[in-house]
């Protein structure tokens, strides 16, 4: 594989924040790779022709990022049973027949940041999600595989909640009816976009306690609204979703070469980097 060049992208829009190139060349970097990382800004009605034409000139695998996670699902052959639980991809990979596959490793990568970074697990956990849209339907299935003791998922329209609300120990609700509930969560989770408009959705004291951890997946800038407001009312332990963009990419680079890189470097790297451009 030495003397070999791969071809990798990610297909969104935007893109150019992506901190997907630095990320991957990194990985490629631990097995003497060579790879190229390119960002491929599309819009919807030029999606399905970008990513066939990608792998037709020699494209090696893709990740696919907003809005199109659920839009490529129709451009693949074969989605994984993760993919389709989550209905969304974001990994591409062609098979030994040169069929392309769909993958889902946002999932495993946010399980994966909360047990190497967070040091915390979800068996027999009180479980709160923020947010009902893409972002949580794309790590749920995930979640659920790790025997959480029960699972709230509050939205404000209640019907998207429940369309993801599927298991036996799922509840939907909306922000008012959260606002009711007598109970705390182990483990509270920001999912919405609200971030980067400088914005987060809340609950209120009572829905956490001392040991509860709170996790945006958002990143840097994103993730500080929410960040911020845990800290107001007194949250003690927060984390932002920088581990999980790292651990889904480590995922997804397995699927493309069976290799698992190590993601330790890259978070503090990555981590002294977002800092240094806040400042």
């Amino acid at each position: 594989m030495k003397s070999k060049h791969y071809k990798l992208a990610l297909f969104g829009q935007p893109v150019n924040h992506s901190l997907s190139p630095a990320i991957h060349q990194q990985f490629a970097s631990q097995f003497d790779l060579s790879i190229q990382y390119y960002l491929i800004d599309v819009g919807a009605q030029h999606l399905e022709n970008k990513v066939l034409e990608f792998f037709k000139s020699g494209g090696y695998g893709a990740n696919v990022t907003l809005p199109y996670k659920q839009q490529v699902m129709k451009y693949v052959k074969y989605n994984s049973k993760l993919a389709q639980q989550a209905q969304a991809v974001n990994t591409i990979y062609c098979d030994e027949n040169n069929f392309l596959r769909g993958d889902n490793t946002d999932g495993i990568g946010f399980i994966n940041d909360l047990k190497k970074r967070c040091d915390f697990d979800c068996q027999d956990k009180k479980i709160l999600i923020l947010g009902a849209g893409g972002a949580t339907q794309g790590i749920v299935p995930a979640i659920l595989l790790q025997s959480p003791k029960a699972m709230t998922i509050a939205n404000r329209t209640l019907k998207k909640a429940q369309n993801i609300a599927v298991s036996e120990n799922s509840l939907a609700v909306t922000f008012d009816e959260l606002n009711q509930l007598d109970e705390s969560f182990d483990l509270i989770i920001h999912s919405s976009s609200l971030g980067h408009q400088g914005k987060t959705l809340e609950f209120l004291p009572h829905h956490f306690h001392d040991q509860t951890l709170c996790y945006d997946l958002s990143y840097a800038k994103a993730a500080l609204p929410f960040m911020e407001f845990c800290h107001s009312i007194g949250v003690q332990s927060t984390c932002d979703g920088l581990g999980m963009l790292i651990e889904q990419a480590a995922c997804a680079f397995y699927l493309w070469f069976g290799l698992q890189p190590n993601t330790d470097d890259i978070l503090r790297d990555l981590c002294i980097t977002i800092w240094r451009k806040k400042k």
